[in-house]
């Protein structure tokens, strides 16, 4: 295994790098890998065998990563619908700065899940008994916040100095909700692209990094609740499907508009780690970045 300094760029020739090299140790073939997405972490489907191959963006996410490992064994022991570690494959190895996991490739077809089967699927999530020996961490809704802040190198001062203030005005807002569930684990990044429909019908969570022990409202903040009152992304029938199936409406609870503010802050500052790969990324950033010191709903943000 090679280790290197925590690396702050994340492009795709940088997880590139860190691809081929973990597919090297790991006996898979990584010639002509597809990259399927570039975010927060970097996502390729190989060719060679059904595989998946998730790139964290910095070594600082080992435990992170580890942590996900962990709940992906403990989900396909609990026979939960989720995707798979592939199997007989080192997970969670370190390349270049990146850290690595392998997936088991899931196809996919037919029509997307909504937001009654995100809600579905959380009812489901809540429900499964968490084994004693997984450790989780509490939720901390603004964890990655401040680094990014802190590499944001190319964004107007003005702008550092709104998000840091906005952030610790959040957390005491949130440090005084009195929240109506019961704590437990919860996804922490649940939405609804987060969910894949498999040919046979069946519908998979995927994406266990965020998980963590915390408020159950957060997911059906992020997941249902900001989609219809923040964005106006859900229709009202949908919504009203959604709440049925989870038996929680999280827009009538009176924290919700803490928590949105808070999920809109980190989907600003996540965009912000990529504000220089684009101008129309560099153009929605300043959007959502104007629209965070006017709090007139609905936001009109373009998905990223």
């Amino acid at each position: 295994m090679t280790e290197t300094p925590t690396a702050q760029g994340f492009c795709q020739q940088d997880a590139h790098r860190a691809l081929v090299a973990a597919c090297e140790q790991a006996g898979l073939d990584s010639r002509a890998a597809v990259p399927i997405r570039i975010g927060e972490n970097a996502l390729y489907r190989l060719v060679s065998a059904p595989v998946v191959v998730r790139i964290a963006r910095s070594a600082d996410r080992l435990s992170d990563v580890q942590k996900e490992v962990g709940v992906a064994r403990w989900l396909e022991e609990a026979d939960f619908p989720g995707v798979r570690l592939f199997p007989d494959c080192p997970q969670a190895i370190v390349h270049d700065g990146r850290v690595v996991t392998f997936w088991l490739y899931a196809d996919n077809s037919g029509p997307a899940p909504g937001f009654a089967d995100l809600a579905v699927m959380f009812r489901r999530l809540h429900d499964v008994p968490k084994p004693m020996d997984l450790l989780l961490p509490l939720f901390d809704p603004l964890a990655r916040v401040e680094n990014r802040l802190d590499s944001a190198s190319t964004v107007a001062d003005k702008d550092i100095e709104f998000l840091r203030e906005r952030v610790k005005d959040l957390y005491a807002e949130y440090s005084a909700l009195d929240f109506a569930l019961p704590a437990g684990h919860i996804h922490g990044d649940g939405h609804k692209s987060n969910l894949l429909r498999r040919t046979n019908g069946q519908v998979i969570l995927l994406d266990y990094e965020a998980f963590a022990w915390g408020p159950r409202e957060w997911d059906l903040c992020t997941g249902v609740g900001i989609p219809f009152r923040g964005f106006r992304w859900v229709a009202p029938d949908e919504y009203a499907q959604a709440v049925d199936a989870y038996g929680f409406d999280i827009t009538e609870w009176p924290g919700f508009h803490t928590l949105r503010r808070i999920r809109e802050t980190t989907m600003t500052t996540w965009l912000m780690q990529n504000v220089d790969l684009n101008p129309e990324t560099r153009a929605e950033f300043d959007r959502r970045v104007a629209s965070l010191r006017h709090d007139v709903l609905p936001r009109v943000w373009r998905p990223f």
